[in-house]
């Protein structure tokens, strides 16, 4: 195995607003392998693209918040496939949301971590797990879904879900933790530049098992978190997986980020009281600094429930009257009216145009 002339592990954090297009370019061409729906997948994520001739052309560089709902459409997509096809129960993003409450409870990220493996188990039926091993003055984190392809799909997904804990146990404990390692047991040819530049991450293929190591005296460290705090991560994470940015992202991105995950979730959108303490300002400033962005929050919920009734609309499986409901309307002629407002067309009329 060729080892890098730098340490292995994670890059020095660079903070970043955009994601390089063939990020995207590997993302859509797992998902064509899987024979998934390209299209709605951009759709969904409120992608642009132009073709030329033949080609698919991106912009390049793609905005984080763009990104990572494409993510979330491909990378579920990848679960969901793989799941069938090795007959096993996809695991719902929700339970990362348990997860963290049950580890926000612990005292140190070394119990913290042990309580994840204990969560993973209970919620994988014991078909994986996830497990700390230290050793003198290195700690490893191994992380074993259950799943068993090689694929492309199945190594971002696998990518995915170790840079997911990495950035969560940083998260707990406010200090971007740097593995010293990142292992992977897939094969090299499953490499992809773009997401390793991505991700900051150096794996190191063909591997016994998939992990990462880094420095075991972290694991003392204090968690630092509240529960309030966790609906700010949530907003994206996930699937924007990025170094922390929040400081330099505008309050109309982060306010339209929590707000969409919300809906998301099925949940009613966030007050602008509540928004205003999640970003640690006053209602009077949260409302100013809107203004001051030339935007409102009843501009900016209206384009969340826009954005996400189109994608369920596209998807087709929900009811016009069930994504009413799940967009917090008061009833099915209220949700009608504003969506013909939105697009000059009825939601039915919408659904049927991009069906055909």
């Amino acid at each position: 195995m060729r080892k890098s002339t730098k340490a292995p592990g994670a890059r020095p954090p660079t903070r970043r607003r955009t994601v390089p297009a063939e990020a995207v370019a590997v993302l859509l061409e797992a998902l064509d392998a899987i024979g998934g729906d390209v299209d709605a997948a951009l759709k969904a994520a409120g992608l642009r693209v132009r073709q030329s001739g033949t080609r698919t052309v991106f912009r390049r560089e793609i905005d984080r918040v763009i990104f990572a709902r494409l993510a979330q459409e491909c990378v579920l997509a990848f679960h969901y496939h793989a799941c069938r096809r090795d007959g096993l129960k996809p695991l719902p993003v929700r339970n990362l949301r348990l997860m963290c409450l049950a580890m926000l409870a612990c005292p140190n990220l070394r119990i913290a971590i042990e309580t994840a493996g204990q969560f993973q188990h209970m919620a994988l039926d014991g078909r994986g797990r996830t497990e700390l091993i230290v050793d003198g003055q290195v700690a490893t984190f191994v992380l074993d879904t259950g799943l068993r392809g090689r694929q492309v799909g199945d190594m971002l997904i696998m990518l995915y879900g170790l840079a997911m804990f990495h950035r969560i146990f940083g998260w707990f404990i406010h200090e971007e933790i740097q593995p010293d390692q990142v292992l992977l047991a897939f094969p090299e040819a499953t490499s992809q530049p773009a997401f390793r530049e991505l991700f900051e991450l150096d794996p190191e293929f063909d591997q016994p098992f998939n992990g990462f190591r880094f420095p075991a005296r972290i694991l003392d460290r204090p968690i630092e978190r509240t529960f309030e705090e966790l609906s700010d991560l949530f907003a994206l994470f996930p699937f924007d997986l990025l170094p922390p940015d929040y400081e330099n992202q505008t309050l109309v991105e982060r306010t339209s980020a929590a707000t969409y995950a919300a809906l998301s979730r099925n949940m009613p959108p966030p007050a602008l009281a509540q928004l205003a303490d999640m970003f640690g300002l006053s209602t009077p400033t949260f409302r100013r600094r809107l203004q001051a962005e030339n935007d409102c929050m009843t501009a900016i919920r209206n384009r969340c429930r826009q954005q996400l009734a189109e994608r369920l609309l596209i998807d087709g499986t929900d009811t016009v009257k069930e994504i009413a409901f799940r967009l917090q309307f008061s009833d099915v002629a209220a949700f009608r009216r504003a969506f013909r407002a939105w697009t000059g067309l009825s939601p039915q009329a919408f659904r049927q145009a991009r069906l055909k």
